[in-house]
């Protein structure tokens, strides 16, 4: 199983080659944490759309609590801000196969998004509700510059997780500020921060 997944993230990656790629990075004081997203509409209606979620993190003192996520969900959108999702995430080990909803929202300016995923997924045999969302305000300051301000959030009955980051924008190629990782256990009622410097490139 874990192979057939990663031969269809091969697949689908080859195929977005042209998409949206964002590539960022941030040192925090507890780890490394690197994150990559592809966002592309597979044809010219922008009626199928696929979005790809990939997230690193290395410890900087226990290589056992380094982590590996990798979302996908390819959609359909019947309206510009609602559609369906099929897709899934690979969490270490665990392969979750998901469906569900692709609600998103533009402004008429183009600088405020919000994108989230509900969905249900199969994790070992049981169904699990979930929520995956990106959410931007990107407002210019002149031509080249301006605010980056950005949140990933995940959220299941395990755990809940917000990325969040703030700095400048040049040219909407490179972004740098800082920024905070936050993890909220349910089941060990723990509360973990990531918290640094951090750099992102658009292609």
């Amino acid at each position: 199983m874990r192979n057939l997944f990663l031969t269809a993230i091969f697949l689908m990656v080859s195929v977005n080659i042209h998409a949206q790629i964002v590539l960022e990075a941030l040192g925090g004081n507890e780890q490394a944490h690197y994150i990559n997203y592809i966002e592309k509409d597979l044809d010219s209606n922008a009626k199928w759309n696929f979005f790809n979620l990939n997230r690193f993190t290395v410890d900087y003192r226990d290589n056992a609590l380094n982590t590996v996520s990798i979302e996908g969900q390819l959609t359909y959108q019947f309206k510009p801000w609602l559609g369906i999702s099929a897709g899934g995430g690979f969490y270490g080990e665990l392969f979750v196969p998901s469906i569900g909803l692709s609600l998103s929202y533009l402004n008429k300016k183009g600088d405020f998004f919000i994108q989230m995923y509900p969905t249900v997924g199969i994790a070992e045999g049981q169904f699990v509700a979930s929520v995956l969302g990106l959410m931007g305000y990107t407002p210019k300051f002149s031509e080249s510059w301006g605010l980056s301000s950005q949140i990933i959030f995940s959220i299941d009955p395990v755990e809940a997780t917000q990325i969040v980051r703030i700095g400048a924008n040049y040219k909407d190629k490179i972004q740098f500020g800082a920024g905070i990782d936050m993890l909220q256990s349910f089941q060990t009622k723990t509360f973990n921060f990531n918290l640094g410097p951090f750099v992102r490139f658009n292609f």
